[in-house]
């Protein structure tokens, strides 16, 4: 009879988004189920970086997405995450990339124009 927090812990706990709804389920389920059920989200493995903290001090949670065969497993938090919200966070990181791309041709450019062109001189 004591052993109710032994059973919490035996348990897949999905976090929806909005509402702050919080799903128990007491099996391995597969990743594929839960997008089934709830259309227009991802799943997404809450994992805390223990070398990693915030301002505050706190280990800094961080998202791994997970792909439809992989595996939901007990004692895991997983949550939620609209189609939208990954769309803005790749959009943004595609963004970044791109500035830096643009950043590092620039500065190619910048090095092709002031260094002398020996290749096309023609010795006489």
């Amino acid at each position: 009879m004591g052993n109710c927090q032994a059973a919490e812990a035996a348990t897949v706990l999905i976090q929806h988004p909005g509402n702050n709804k919080m799903e128990r389920i007491y099996w391995s389920i597969s990743a594929n189920e839960v997008m089934s059920s709830n259309p227009g989200h991802y799943v997404a493995h809450i994992v805390t970086s223990p070398n990693m903290k915030n301002e505050n001090g706190f280990p800094i949670k961080q998202l791994k997405l997970l792909r439809p065969d992989d595996t939901l497993l007990i004692g895991h938090v997983y949550r939620l995450i609209s189609f939208e919200d990954v769309l803005k966070e790749f959009a943004a990181k595609k963004c970044v990339k791109l500035g830096k791309l643009l950043e590092k041709g620039v500065e190619v450019k910048r090095n092709r124009n002031s260094k002398p062109d020996a290749v096309n001189k023609e010795v006489v």
